[in-house]
């Protein structure tokens, strides 16, 4: 290499390394807007869960897709997607299950698709002359022992593992199981749109497995139906002894329990106005386990949604103390896996006695804590958001637990004094499982755009509950396969993180390049050398 050679290599390494130094910096230079998931990845490999729920199965499925040719985009990646995948289920099922894919062109693979259930849906397809609608098949139906579960219609954007593992856990799940929810007290639960609402995503959620149904309070002060799981969820009259035996009997025979109740009510039309105290004597019924509920109201000023305020002129954003945004989440948990944050917005806080936890030997677990930046005040009154933003000499300083997941023994309360109406012949005074989640909190679940809870929060809330369901009536076959496709709430770096990162741009990457420029520098050295020697007269 002539000299001239080599510095016309040299400097076009120095021009690409000064390119990508500038481009680094301009990347870098945005940091301060930047916004990142700080989530794990492996979304295209089976999960474990999804692995052990083939390796046990006891009998054969199989799985038929019926997809129509030349789909338009972005279907048209849903073959060679669903083949992948497929291909994956059959593997990790060592035989047990095997698929086929079906491009339905006779009548006879139209009448077997219509068969299971499918038809033709609608897709816009365009062409370079126009716009029109086409009919197509794009389902699949899952069987097993001669019973068979159908998915009318794939999309793109569906969570394909979940699906198919969903109808599988459908098929060979040796029993149902079903949800009750409280009714009664008032409250949301008194709403049959709402409980017909709640029991269809159960059933887009579960199929058939877990059902969701309505719970009474019976004069013979007896829960019913009894149910695997009973959802209390932000009653506004206080439970009698009656309710409180028929609902503490139900816990000791097997029931799970879910409390989602926050401490005060109030008109989401009117979010301003002072909100009400609640009374429910839920405290009653948790006296033995060690844990309470706090009347009082969550406030964080640092960490919060923030909404918009209208003036004359324009458009203000202001901060909803009220709105905390919750990331003290034990992720290890089936309930809180892969929860990357949470929105509880008008919430209490919960009172944890250590000393009774302990003695009775309760697994307890905390699954969110608010942040130490975080301060309660008593609930109820003005909430309006300039009053909030102020400080109290009647707040707490944080952290406080806010939901717990609890099994312990318990005693009952009714030792003495079981209520006349009730049988003392089914009457049992203890328990050595009394499996609950307490939230204390009921409006998390529910979309309010006018107090900034838009839909993007509350799917984060219904996960929670959706997994808790699961949790409670132990059947956690679908948690971890369906919490890897929930999205993530994106945090913007705070202030010290932004200049730890401006830090290493300034300094960091000027330093990678020059050792780069060195290794690169003392590869060609050691090259030259090497040639030298090669070529040396004295070289035998």
């Amino acid at each position: 290499m002539t000299r001239s050679q080599y510095l016309r290599q040299a400097a076009i390494l120095l021009v690409l390394l000064l390119a990508g130094l500038v481009t680094l910096n301009l990347i870098f230079s945005q940091v301060t807007t930047a916004r990142w998931d700080l989530t794990q990845d492996g979304q295209f490999t089976l999960s474990p869960a999804t692995a052990q729920l083939l390796d046990s199965l006891d009998g054969h499925i199989n799985i038929k897709v019926f997809l129509s040719k030349n789909l338009p985009a972005p279907d048209n990646q849903l073959y060679q997607t669903l083949t992948d995948l497929l291909s994956e289920f059959e593997a990790a099922s060592h035989g047990s299950l095997s698929f086929e894919i079906i491009e339905p062109e006779s009548k006879q693979d139209e009448d077997v698709a219509k068969g299971f259930g499918l038809r033709r849906v609608a897709v816009s397809q365009k062409d370079s002359e126009q716009r029109a609608m086409r009919m197509v098949f794009k389902g699949l139906t899952v069987i097993y022992n001669n019973t068979a579960e159908t998915i009318p219609e794939l999309r793109s954007s569906d969570n394909f593992e979940y699906l198919i593992a969903k109808s599988i856990v459908n098929l060979t799940a040796p029993s149902q199981k079903n949800v009750g929810i409280l009714t009664g007290f008032g409250g949301l639960a008194e709403s049959p749109i709402l409980r017909e609402s709640m029991a269809e995503v159960f059933t887009e959620v579960f199929g058939k497995r877990i059902q969701l149904s309505e719970a009474k309070i019976s004069s013979a002060c007896a829960l019913e139906p009894t149910p695997d799981e009973l959802i209390i969820l932000n009653i506004q009259e206080k439970l009698d002894d009656c309710a409180l035996y028929a609902i503490e009997q139900a816990a000791f025979n097997g029931t799970s329990l879910a409390i989602l109740q926050s401490p005060t009510q109030g008109d989401y039309r009117q979010p301003d106005q002072p909100r009400i105290n609640v009374e429910t004597n839920l405290n009653t019924l948790l006296k033995s386990t060690g844990i309470q509920l706090a009347h009082d109201l969550l406030l964080d000023r640092t960490h919060n949604l923030v909404g918009t305020q209208f003036t004359e002129d324009n458009q203000i954003p202001v901060s909803l103390p009220a709105l905390p945004i919750i990331t003290q989440i034990d992720r290890s948990h089936p309930i809180t896996q892969n929860l990357s944050a949470l929105v509880l917005p008008f919430s209490g806080t919960l009172h944890i006695d250590h000393n009774a936890i302990q003695s009775n030997h309760a697994d307890l677990k905390i699954l969110a804590t608010s942040a130490p930046e975080a301060v309660t005040r008593p609930s109820g009154g003005d909430i309006a958001v300039d009053s909030l933003q102020k400080t109290r000499q009647d707040e707490t300083q944080g952290p406080f637990p806010l939901i717990a997941a609890i099994q312990t023994p318990a005693s009952s309360a009714f030792k003495n004094n079981i209520p006349t109406n009730a049988d003392p012949a089914q009457f049992r005074p203890q328990t050595d499982a009394f499996r609950m989640l307490i939230v204390p909190n009921g409006e998390f679940l529910f979309t309010n755009k006018i107090i900034g809870y838009t839909d993007m929060f509350a799917k984060f809330g219904i996960h929670l509950f959706v997994n808790a369901t699961e949790w409670l009536v132990q059947d956690n076959a679908l948690i971890q396969i369906r919490s890897r496709a929930l999205p993530q709430m994106l945090n913007i770096p705070d202030d010290k993180t932004q200049k730890k990162i401006i830090w290493a741009n300034v300094i960091g990457v000027p330093l990678f390049v020059l050792f780069l420029m060195f290794c690169l520098s003392r590869i060609r050295k050691f090259r030259q050398n090497k040639i030298k020697k090669r070529f040396s007269p004295d070289t035998p």
